[in-house]
This record gives structure tokens, sequence and C-alpha cells, in this order.
């Protein structure tokens, strides 16, 4: 059963997920980079190098177990989440921009995951530890469940744009859906584990989104002065593709151990950013449609 869900299962489910965002990707999205390419790159440093500062910070002010240290690493190393765009539309956020930096950091990630987990547990001394991701045993798996099915969505959206757009909403609740059902079933396989580490994990989880998150939005304010802005980097560094890290660790490391670091923050992530839609759209005093 848990190689199944490992080998088999935990891959198909992110490449699924992967395939539904390509679906909401167009060609124009990317012009971002070319018309406003300074704020592309603050938000594309934010998230290869803020998150990943933040999480280093923690495990070394905290008393974590080992485990939950590289959880947290390989989580900080990973891309935005899928729901990321969604969120930064209903938080007011600037929905083209959090989709170009989406896109851009799930492309990107099968070179930047494995060099900024190795480089971060080389710092913590823990590569003693077996814990190691080789490039030619990363690359390969990460770019056939993410790269490979977002560029699939890609096409598909081209050739049938109307299907696409008909069907957009209904896809985007499956994969909700899909994950949640991964989420439970990840759980329901270290229900024994669960107890013992969720006072601990729900402080390192919670703290590493929360710091994050104000972190990207005031750097946001400050380069831009524009709301919208600050709240799009604020999702795009809090919200993290924990189906990813997932991946890493139960697939590629063989560790599900480390997995329960990304099983808690796929669910407590989502707490600052209903915070967030909750309080725009109070002030907006109307409810914006998705």
């Amino acid at each position: 059963m848990a190689q199944l869900l490992s080998q088999v299962v935990l891959p198909i489910a992110l490449a699924i997920m992967m395939l539904v965002m390509g679906l909401s990707l167009r060609p124009e999205h990317f012009k971002r980079l070319f018309e406003q390419p300074g704020l592309v790159l603050i938000g594309l440093l934010l998230q290869w190098f803020l998150l990943p500062a933040v999480a280093l910070l923690l495990v070394v002010l905290l008393p974590l177990p080992t485990a939950v240290v590289v959880g947290l690493i390989i989580l900080a190393a990973c891309p935005g989440g899928a729901t990321s765009n969604i969120i930064s539309h209903l938080s007011g956020g600037d929905a083209a921009l959090s989709v170009t930096l989406t896109a851009v950091i799930s492309l990107l990630a099968p070179v930047t995951v494995p060099l900024w987990v190795n480089t971060q547990l080389q710092w913590l001394q823990l590569d003693s530890l077996d814990i190691y991701l080789p490039w030619t045993k990363t690359l390969l798996p990460l770019l056939l469940v993410t790269v490979v099915p977002l560029l699939l969505g890609m096409v598909l959206a081209h050739l049938c744009p109307r299907w696409t757009q008909r069907h957009g909403l209904l896809l985007n609740r499956l994969t909700f859906a899909l994950f949640a059902g991964l989420v439970a079933t990840l759980a329901w396989a270290n229900a024994e584990r669960l107890p013992q580490l969720w006072s601990v994990v729900t402080l390192a989880c919670l703290g590493l989104c929360l710091i994050a998150m104000t972190l990207a939005g005031l750097i946001g304010k400050l380069v831009s002065r524009n709301d919208a802005i600050s709240r799009t980097f604020m999702v795009e560094v809090g919200i993290q593709n924990a189906g990813t890290a997932m991946l890493v660790a139960v697939t590629l490391l063989d560790r599900p151990d480390l997995a329960l670091v990304a099983l808690f923050y796929g669910i407590l992530m989502n707490l600052p950013a209903l915070m967030l839609i909750a309080g725009y759209q109070w002030r907006q005093g109307v409810y914006t449609k998705a």
C-alpha cells in the first residue's frame, strides 16, 4: 500500500494537478517577463530566497526534530502552489503577475529544488544523514510530473480554448478535491506519527508561512507602493506546492516521515490565505467571484 501510494498515486496526482494548472496558462501570461521584468524578478527572488531563508532561521532558532528540519527545507525549496493564482485574485492581488510567477517557478523547479535542498542540508551539516537529491535522479522525475504536464496543459488550452474555458472552474475544483484526498490518505498512512508532531510542526509551519508572507508584503510595498503587487507577493511566497514536497520526500527520498511537514503546511497555509481574502472582501463590501 505504501509503495503504491509513493510510486504511483502521488506522482500521478501531482501530474494531474500540474496539467490543470497548465490549462489556465497562455503565452501572453509570459509577456509580463518583458513588460515588467523588475517586478517579476523581485517576485522570483522572494520565492527562491526569502522562504528558504525564513525556514533556515526557524530550524536554527527552534528545537525541532531532524525530520521536521529536513521537511521544512524541502518544503521551502518547492515552487508555489496551483491555488495561489485563485487566492491572489480573490484577495485583490495581480492575477497576471501571480500566474507568471507560478509558471516560471514551476518550470524551473527541477533545477532549483535539488540545488536548494542539497545546499541547505550542507549548511546545516545534515548531509551525513544519507539525505541527498542527486541531479540525475531528481531532474527527470520532476520534469515528468511537473514541467511536462504543465506544458501539455498549455497546449490543450491552445487547441481547445472553448472547452478549457467552459470546464476550467470544474477542473480546478476537482484538482482541489484530488489534493484533499491525497492529504487525507497521507494523514491516514501516518496516523501514528501525527499526534506527537502536532504542536511543534504546527508552530514551525505557521511561523514559516506568516513570517514569509509578512516580509514579502512589506517588500512588495517598498518596491511598488501597490497593494495588489504586495498581496500577490504575499500569496506567491506563502502558498507552496505541498504536492511537490511530498513527491520529493516520499517518492524520491523514500522517507514518508519527511512528508509530514508538507502535509501540515498544505493545510495550515490556507488559514492566512483565507484571512487575506476575507480582509480584502470585507473592505470591498462585495464578493468577488473567481
